[in-house]
């Protein structure tokens, strides 16, 4: 059972357990007949049973007044005590539907988010497939070239060398690109629980030569169901073009980063927002530093255009902080997840 899970049980009990204590004195008091020890607080809900005494000597007619008064005040706080009653159980009524079909959407949508993570999980198998296929193609090819020129007799010996030196260059990359391929790849597939508290701290540790991070209050997030291999990349990629993108003038980068949890159409994120103090952008450069190709800075439009396909792949959002960024002030990169941590348990 998650945490949020087991908050929400403990608060519809204890809100429960407030109404049975409410309606039990309200029913005491319809009913003008209190148990022990509800009994202390007759005098406190009913005033006039200990305020009002008949003297003696009155006539019958005052006494018939004094107990009937008496006796319109006990009806008209019985059936205040039992619209009370009604209105407050409808309400609770309504409460407790709200949260059933809260919980019921949040079932839905998790168990939506977990067959689309299955969907992505045999797209990447599959291409994860198709890049070793080519690797391996490409290797065999280079090979079947390789020995071709080596069997001409007419070439030089430096620049034969000069050719093995290329080949075997070739052959280096391709082994690169195989392994980065299956390594992301399996990243892709393996969703599963990620401490992101303890990630966003291990960076800080890995950067903290070149950068200066600071966590804003104590740094504190939940868990959530993702692929810690690409987050964890696309959390460098921010801190890199922080730390690239500095002021001349600053020997470190100065980051800041905070978490905050949103709920946007209904459906929880949690947020995490990248600050530096560096050039920053102007706002054309913001609208197109997650696009391939189109930034203006050199650099700007690789990593974050990768790191754009990994928060979609999580069906999350990123997106530039423009109250934030500026030129010569700073940029903000914010990074919103779907908190699903329920998805887990269904």
């Amino acid at each position: 059972m998650s945490v949020s899970s087991a908050f929400d049980k403990v608060r519809t009990l204890l809100l429960l357990a407030l109404m049975v204590f409410i309606w039990l004195v309200l029913g005491m008091v319809y009913l003008d007949r209190f148990i022990v020890p509800f009994d202390r607080l007759r005098l406190w809900l009913m005033p006039w049973k200990g305020l009002f005494s008949i003297p003696i000597g009155t006539s019958l007619d005052e006494r018939v007044f004094i107990m009937q008064g008496l006796l319109d005040a006990s009806n008209r706080v019985a059936h205040i005590a039992f619209l009370i009653m009604i209105a407050s159980f409808a309400i609770f009524s309504v409460y407790l539907t709200l949260v059933y079909q809260q919980k019921q959407r949040r079932v839905r949508e998790n168990r939506l988010l977990l067959l689309k993570n299955q969907e992505i999980a045999r797209r990447n198998e599959f291409i994860r497939y198709i890049s070793a296929t080519i690797g391996h193609e490409f290797k065999n090819n280079l090979g079947r070239i390789k020995r071709r020129i080596d069997l001409l007799p007419d070439i030089p010996q430096d620049a034969r060398a000069r050719i093995d030196s290329n080949m075997d260059k070739l052959f280096a990359d391709i082994d690169i690109f195989k392994k980065i391929s299956d390594e992301r790849e399996a990243g892709l597939i393996d969703f599963g629980k990620v401490n992101l508290t303890e990630m966003l701290l291990g960076i800080a540790r890995q950067y903290s030569d070149l950068a200066d991070i600071t966590f804003q209050s104590d740094i504190h997030t939940p868990t959530i169901f993702a692929s810690q291999t690409l987050l964890k990349t696309v959390f460098e990629n921010v801190i890199d073009n922080a730390i690239k993108y500095k002021k001349p003038e600053q020997s470190r980068a100065l980051i800041s980063i905070s978490c905050a949890m949103d709920i946007d159409s209904r459906r929880r994120y949690v947020s995490l927002s990248f600050r530096d103090k560096g050039i920053g952008m102007d706002e054309h450069q913001a609208d197109q530093c997650f696009y391939k190709g189109k930034s203006t800075q050199e650099g700007w439009g690789q990593g974050l255009y990768f790191a754009k396909y990994v928060i979609g792949l999580h069906a999350g959002k990123i997106r530039v902080g423009k109250e934030y960024t500026a030129s010569g002030v700073g940029t903000e990169i914010i990074i919103s997840l779907p908190f699903v941590e329920e998805a887990l348990n269904v």
